[in-house]
């Protein structure tokens, strides 16, 4: 082999072996970087003078184009010569000269089938170029660059790929979890709506079987749905035919809506539903069950049913309506036809009449004959339908009004050919539109004048508001309102008014004008008239002359109108251009304007009055100490207005209180109370309303009362509390006060003297005025000193000392609080007795702190009869409310004295008057005395005969018992004057257990002479085992000798009948005894009845009208009752009652 050929074979090997490494150094390179490379290859190794590379991608990207060397500056015009109109050229060619200054040859290679991977020029300046050799290492480069050109497309391709699947991966998971979010909301806002929806709306499972359902759908069911879900719907057996064949029709994937089904609740009831099914699949499009609407349509079945009897109705109503039917021919113009009803309502009989056309014609009223003769004939012109009203007059002169409406009928080409209508009796219907816009009109002017008093609320504007639209609504000249309407008045005024413009003069406006007898006829005509009063010469009441000259008045129409508040007004319209006679629905219209426009003035009064009362309730809501608060839940912090504060004796806003703080202000009784108050406020139970003490810094105590209300949010959370503290310790000391001078009242009622009282009064006085201990002086006035003669302490309050030294002391006039209060006989008050050094106890009381110190004068006219002291452990302030208090109490146990004194004096003048009574019922009763004190002294001198006769004969035993009878007489005869004397001393009440059968056969013994002298029949019927009774033995014996005696002088004027007296005795259903005195005399006066136990009232002559009188008192001071009744058949019964029970008796 040739050297030469040897060495250029081992250079190609070298180039080609160089060549096939370089792909490896392309890897990862960019599509643009490989071309450059290739072409850098091209005139670097293969020692190229020119180089182009244009690398094209076969899939239709941009193609890259490099160029290195300047050997071949013409090759861009050569190229596009030569390119084809694709831009590839797909054949190799060699270029024996490129052109330029030197040789240089030229080659074009395609790279790839039909060029598609591009191409290649290169130039050199070697006459052999291009070898074969060149051509060969040429087309493995272009070859190595095109795959690696396309492998770095295709991976760029691919990270291009990838990053844009990476962009869409994170927008589509942006998406997704934006969807997903729509989604949530949207399944929140759906479920929303399912629970919200009033329609059940139900999802069945293949079996029918509920799996889920809404709110709705429980409430029309009345089953829960944790109850329902897992069962199928109970259906009445008559549903179940219907519910198979929609079933089969949902499984065909068909919906299904408008299906009415009745379905069983819970309870048993059923109800109708309207049914909306449509069917689902899973997964797999297999049926899997159904979705319904379930609307409760029971109120529409209802009402269907309801509308099918309304159309039922109507058809009724329709043929009692008195609505005609016809037809009328077109051509011959005759009717066809005529129903009944249109018979009758012509005045035809429609079983007899034959009416032609012309007969109906003639019944329509002459003024309305060519009217609808008119538009029929027109109607037939145009073939439109027509209507009509019209009067039609019958035989008998009634004239009706009729509506008629023609329908036109074609036939097939068109053409009219006849009309059929209604004709319907409007009569009652015309006159109820003539009523019905004369009540429009009304109602419409009622709206103005009511729109006019609403809209102010000042009383000046709305009644001329008022009068301008009545002015208008009665199109008159005047309006106004007058005051007072008072005939009795000595002025009336014109307090408002309008007029036209074109009536001369105003009426009285603004001008006081005196009553003068016309205008006080017309306010007593108005007054006395429940309706508007028309006045003029069309009515039966004149116009008052002198207005009617001076104001220019032809007709006027007048009401009187009363608003509350206020004095009458009159409420009038003039008429000035004529003489109006007013119509009644204006006097109608005008009286319900009038009842309104007192309503108004009465409200308008009222506001005003209103107004006036909140300005005074500001005013004293200012000035009457309260406070409000609000406690914050969350940090139980309180917020209080600056009375508040002062309330608790804080300077106001000084520092925001905790409950606690709170807490330890309150008095420590009061505290529990309060914070269980508080506390039931906030579990729901209780209004927070509670009364408390606080006790200031300064030690003064004030009562308040709180009340509060709690504040939730929507959830119900507890969120603050919020309310009013009021300082109620004035209206607690006035209660106190009340409470004490009651409880003294009472006291002083049931007591009988003060010694008894004391205890009672000295404690009411300390527990409802909070006094520790209390004492009474009472004055000596021998000596001239008080003496302490009483003391009363709480259990808690021990001061034994100062207890001792009071009983051990006594003061003198000036000397001591109470020598103070008794000098200067007025109440006296010592703040604290431990630094008075006028007070003599201090000492002592400073040992047992005692401190307060209160002395009342107990007080009768000008005389002090003694005084009050009480001690507190405290330090009061003075209060005056409370010394005048104090000293309405002295005066009250002054005044108890008094009476108690005036009742001694009264019951020994009543004492004295029975004495009076007993001696002159005694005188009554001489002869009876005198016989029944004979009896036995009779019987003395005879027995005493006897035993001296008996001595005489030496009988000694007969003379004994002579004897023995001469004592037992004379001592009947000294218990018969024992009685009468004892009836006859004057001597004290004294209550004693008394019988008062034995006393009332006493009282019988002694009147029994008087008895039988009057030719009376005494009998007695007395109850066995009555109780004894506490009383006045002689005063009781004065009652029943005073209703015998009684009883015997009524039956003195009875001669034609017995003379009965019957006295009986028994136990009474009121636990007590009830006596009767019944006589047969000539009974009761019914008309002196009532007075017959009254003082100095009598029916006999020479009576002194007291002895009944005095039997009363005397049986209710023994705590019964004495009465009178008549007997039957005739005569009188006087009864009496006395208490069992000694702790009855007075």
């Amino acid at each position: 082999m040739d050297p030469g050929d040897l060495q250029r074979l081992r250079t190609a090997l070298r180039d080609l072996v160089a060549l096939s490494t370089i792909p490896a150094a392309w890897v990862g390179r960019e599509p643009p970087a490989i071309a450059a490379g290739l072409a850098d290859v091209l005139v670097g190794s293969l020692h190229l003078d020119f180089a182009f590379v244009r690398l094209c991608d076969p899939n239709g990207g941009a193609a890259v184009d490099v160029t290195r060397g300047d050997a071949w500056n013409a090759f861009p015009e050569w190229l596009q010569r030569h390119v084809a109109a694709d831009g590839r050229y797909s054949r190799r060619e060699v270029i024996p000269d490129v052109g330029g200054g030197q040789p240089c040859r030229g080659l074009v290679m395609p790279i790839g089938v039909n060029a598609d991977g591009g191409l290649v020029a290169v130039a050199c300046d070697r006459s052999d170029f291009p070898s074969e050799t060149d051509q060969l290492l040429l087309s493995v480069a272009a070859n190595h660059a095109a795959t690696a050109f396309q492998s770095a497309r295709l991976i760029h391709e691919r990270r291009r790929a990838e990053e844009q699947l990476r962009l869409a991966r994170d927008e589509l998971e942006i998406k997704v979890t934006k969807r997903a979010g729509e989604l949530r909301r949207t399944t929140a806002e759906l479920q929303t709506i399912l629970d919200a929806s009033p329609v059940g709306i139900v999802l069945f499972g293949r079996d029918q079987t509920v799996q889920r359902c809404n709110p709705a759908f429980e409430r029309l069911v009345g089953w829960k749905a944790d109850e329902i879900v897992g069962r199928r719907i109970p259906l009445p057996e008559s549903i179940e035919k219907r519910w198979a064949s929609l079933l089969a029709q949902l499984i065909r994937g068909e919906g299904s809506s408008g299906l009415e089904i009745r379905i069983m609740r819970k309870d048993g009831s059923e109800f109708d539903a309207a049914l909306a099914c449509a069917p689902f699949t899973d997964e797999r499009g297999r049926p899997a069950g159904f979705v319904a609407n379930i609307e409760d349509i029971s109120d529409r079945k209802r009402a269907e049913e309801a509308l099918r009897r309304s159309e039922t109705y109507l058809a009724e109503a329709q043929r009692l309506s008195h609505t005609g039917s016809w037809a009328l021919d077109i051509a011959t113009g005759e009717l066809t036809h005529s129903s009944e009803e249109n018979f009758r309502l012509f005045g035809f009989d429609p079983q007899s009449d034959r009416p032609s056309t012309d007969e109906f014609r003639q019944r329509i009223h002459p003024e309305d004959r060519e009217r609808v003769a008119a538009i029929v004939e027109k109607a037939v012109r145009d073939g439109m339908e027509f209507e009509a009203d019209y009067r039609i007059v019958l035989p008998d002169g009634t004239v009706k009004c009729l509506h008629a409406v023609g329908h036109s009928v074609l036939n097939a080409a068109g053409d009219l050919v006849q009309f059929v209508g209604t004709s319907m009796d409007v009569t009652e219907r015309r006159r109820a539109e003539a009523e019905h816009q004369a009540h429009l009109w009304f109602l419409e002017s009622m709206d103005w004048v009511n729109r006019a008093m609403q809209g102010t609320n000042d009383l000046e504007q709305m009644m001329s508001d008022v009068l301008d639209v009545v002015l208008s609504v009665f199109n008159c000249d005047r309006s106004w309102l007058v005051h007072p309407c008072d005939p009795d008045a000595a002025s009336w005024n014109v307090p408002m008014e309008h007029t036209r413009l074109e009536v001369p003069g105003a009426f009285a406006l603004g001008r006081e004008l005196p009553v003068d007898p016309d205008i006080a006829r017309a306010f007593r005509t108005v007054r006395a008239s429940s309706s508007p009063v028309r006045f003029g010469p069309a009515s039966g009441h004149p116009l008052p002359a002198e207005a009617a000259k001076r104001f220019s008045i032809q007709s006027m129409l007048a009401m009187a109108i009363y608003p509350k508040g206020d004095e009458p007004y009159m409420l009038g319209l003039h008429q000035c251009s004529y003489a109006r006679a007013w119509t009644p629905q204006e006097e109608r219209l005008f009286q319900e304007i009038g009842r309104r426009l007192e309503d108004a003035l009465t409200s308008l009064l009222m506001f005003r009055s209103l107004r006036e009362s909140e300005r005074r309730l500001e005013e004293a809501q200012r000035i009457s100490h309260v406070g409000y608060w609000e406690r914050d839940l969350a940090t139980n912090r309180y917020t209080w207005s600056d009375e508040n504060y002062r309330i608790f004796g804080l300077r106001p806003q000084e520092r925001r209180l905790s409950f606690d703080d709170v807490q330890a202000l309150l008095h420590p009784a009061d505290r529990a109370m309060r914070a269980a108050a508080v506390a039931e406020a906030l579990r729901g139970g209780r209004r927070y309303d509670v009364e408390y003490r606080v006790v200031r810094p300064d030690g003064e105590v004030r009562f308040v009362r709180s009340e509060g209300d709690v504040v939730r949010d929507g959830s119900g959370r507890l969120l603050r509390v919020f309310g009013t503290v009021q300082d109620i310790t004035e209206r607690k000391r006035a209660e106190h006060r009340r409470m004490a001078q009651h409880a003294v009242t009472h006291i002083l009622a049931e007591a009988t003297t003060l010694e008894e009282a004391t205890p009672d009064i000295l404690r009411a006085v300390c527990d409802c005025l909070g006094w520790d201990l209390g004492a009474l002086w009472r004055d000596d006035r021998e000596a001239g000193v008080l003496r302490c003669i009483e003391m009363w302490r709480k259990e808690s309050v021990e001061v034994p000392d100062f207890e001792a030294a009071s009983r051990e002391s006594t003061l003198k006039p000036g000397v001591g609080l109470p020598g103070r209060a008794w000098l200067s006989r007025k109440p006296a008050f010592i703040p604290d007795v431990v630094q008075d050094a006028n007070f003599l106890r201090a000492p002592i009381a400073a040992r047992e702190g005692l401190h307060a110190a209160l002395a009342i004068p107990i007080l009768l006219g000008g005389e002090v009869l003694g005084v009050m002291e009480f001690f507190s452990h405290e330090i009061r302030r003075p209060d005056p409310n409370l010394l005048n208090i104090m000293a309405t109490i002295g005066s009250q146990i002054g005044q108890f004295i008094e009476r108690k004194r005036a009742e001694d004096a009264l019951h020994r003048a009543q004492a004295e008057l029975a004495h009076v009574t007993r001696v002159a019922t005694l005188g009554e009763l001489t002869a009876s005395i005198a016989h029944e004190i004979n009896q036995p002294l009779a019987a003395v001198v005879n027995n005493a005969t006897a035993c001296v006769h008996w001595l005489a004969a030496q009988n000694l035993e007969e003379a004994r018992q002579s004897a023995e009878a001469v004592i037992a007489d004379g001592h009947r005869a000294g218990e018969i004057i024992a009685r009468i004397r004892a009836l006859a001393t004057k001597a004290p009440s004294r209550k004693d257990w008394v019988d008062v059968n034995e006393t009332i056969l006493e009282v019988v013994a002694l009147a029994r002479s008087e008895v039988q002298s009057n030719g009376v029949s005494l009998r007695a019927r007395l109850a066995e085992d009555l109780p004894l009774i506490l009383g006045d033995r002689i005063q009781l014996q004065q009652v029943l000798l005073n209703l015998i005696i009684n009883a015997i002088e009524a039956m003195n004027e009875v001669s034609d009948a017995p003379r009965e007296l019957f006295i009986t005795s028994a136990k009474d259903d009121s636990q007590g005894m009830l006596v009767a005195v019944r006589d047969s005399g000539p009974g009761l006066d019914p008309g002196g009845l009532d007075r017959l136990f009254h003082a100095f009232y009598t029916t006999k002559p020479q009576g002194m009208g007291m002895g009944l009188a005095i039997s009363r008192s005397i049986v209710e001071a023994h705590g019964g009752r004495l009465w009178a009744t008549a007997n039957v058949p005739r005569g009188a019964v006087f009864q009496f009652t006395l208490p069992i029970d000694a702790d009855k008796v007075g």
